[in-house]
């Protein structure tokens, strides 16, 4: 009796661990706006990609770095003579005559060596510029991976945006089909008992079936932009994925009319930290051209041992080794180069201003796309006011239609224009609603919020 207690105890327990394990896979599949950006950040494939390029830019600056650390070696040497090198002395260093000269081999058969050498390297314009250079590279592939982040948030906003829109469409599309359904449905009943035309019943089928192929049709296009979201986000295409911000919501947000004469403080702006830091990088490039022409000192410290035998001793403990150890500087001083060194710097010169024209004209062209997306902003917020005036207009006169229709007193063709003018001014409102978030967003971006 227990052990059935017992059992239905755990079996309770597992259905609920079972039920909270679903709810929560099913949690992690829908996802709003903020959450998309926040999973996209960590799964976009360029993001990712922008994110290593900025670890290698980390690892450079550790690796320019160890140019002026010590530098060790270790050397080690084995020769083993075919034949002794042969000297020629003078002959009478021996009693010989004169001119004549006497052959002398030198040495043994085979001959070992190891030592250390220990370079250190104590003033070098270059490499202190070069080490500048570095960090500058490092800071260019942050803001590399800033800007793809930014690029991503863009795409992604754009197309949940598509995405909601286009539900809210269909469902604005099934309740329209609904009440075609059913007006159709009683217009045939009318017709039966010969109260109304078949013309009218005619009509009304084909706005009936238009709103299928139209419905249809959407349900396979928002198939297609939630492909792309899930691109996108870095989301398994082959997973369902629900979207929790609803047409609304983000509408909400942007409602606000912009002032496009106010004052636009750039200081932040992406592209304008991009274009300081390569004017940066350029004239560190043209220190580094200047510094070719200082000298350049290091020091150096050596050791070496040599061991000499006819046959191979060299790990018997008697065996005997020579040591040599040698310490020193070593002063390099350019004096020319045929020129290079000068033209070299001119370049870099004009380099330099080059990347200073490159970062005016970038702040002309940020304040001229800010007018330009602030312009577009403003009219897709008017028009999207006036698309929900429309909407009110056209459902009244549209509900007035279907009651005459019914009554008797309207045709066909006047039930259908009504609501061709109503599919019409949802249809705009739809688009009006999808062009208002991405101008707003079109808008963010080129004012560096985004």
């Amino acid at each position: 009796m227990d052990r059935k207690r017992i059992t239905a105890k755990k079996l309770r327990f597992g259905l609920v661990v079972a039920f909270m394990i679903s709810g929560f896979l099913q949690a992690q599949q829908s996802f709003t706006v903020e959450q998309s950006l926040d999973y996209a950040i960590a799964n976009n494939v360029n993001v990712k990609k922008a994110k290593i390029d900025q670890l290698k830019a980390s690892q450079k600056v550790k690796e320019t770095t160890g140019i002026g650390l010590p530098q060790i070696d270790a050397q080690g040497t084995y020769n083993y003579y075919l034949k002794i090198p042969v000297q020629l002395l003078p002959a009478e260093i021996a009693g010989g005559t004169p001119g004549d000269y006497i052959p002398v081999q030198f040495g043994l058969k085979q001959t070992a060596s190891a030592g250390l050498t220990l370079r250190q390297l104590l003033f070098n314009g270059s490499y202190l510029v070069g080490l500048q250079s570095a960090k500058a590279y490092r800071e260019t592939s942050a803001l590399a991976e800033e800007k793809t982040e930014i690029s991503v948030k863009e795409g992604i906003m754009m197309a949940y945006a598509a995405v909601i829109v286009t539900d809210e469409n269909i469902s604005t599309l099934e309740e329209n089909i609904k009440v075609a359904e059913k007006t159709l449905h009683d217009t045939r009943e009318t017709y039966k008992v010969g109260l109304t035309e078949e013309q009218n019943v005619e009509q009304l089928e084909y706005s009936y079936k238009n709103l299928q192929t139209n419905r249809d049709n959407l349900k396979r296009t928002r198939t297609k932009l939630l492909m792309t979201l899930k691109y996108l986000m870095g989301y398994p295409l082959d997973q369902d994925l629900e979207l929790a911000t609803t047409i609304d919501q983000m509408v909400e947000k942007n409602q606000v009319l912009v002032d496009q004469n106010a004052d636009l403080d750039l200081s932040n702006h992406i592209d304008i930290r991009l274009k300081n830091n390569a004017l940066r990088v350029s004239e560190l490039q043209l220190r580094y051209q200047k510094s070719k022409s200082l000298p350049s000192l290091s020091g150096f410290a050596s050791t070496n041992y040599n061991g000499n035998s006819n046959t191979f001793t060299f790990f018997d403990r008697n065996q005997q080794w020579f040591n040599t150890s040698i310490v020193g500087l070593q002063l390099d001083i350019p004096i020319f180069s045929g020129l290079q060194r000068h033209w070299q710097t001119q370049q870099a010169k004009l380099d330099v201003q080059k990347a200073q024209l490159d970062r005016e004209d970038t702040e002309k062209s940020i304040k001229r796309d800010y007018y330009e997306r602030s312009v577009e902003y403003n009219n897709a917020f008017e028009s999207y006011k006036t698309a929900q005036d429309l909407i009110k207009l056209s459902s009244n006169i549209y509900r007035k239609e279907q009651i005459k229709f019914k009554e008797g007193l309207g045709s066909s063709f006047d039930l259908q224009n009504s609501e061709s003018q109503l599919y019409n001014s949802q249809s705009q409102l739809y688009e009006s609603a999808i062009n208002l978030i991405q101008t707003k967003v079109a808008l963010d971006k080129s004012k560096g919020e985004l």
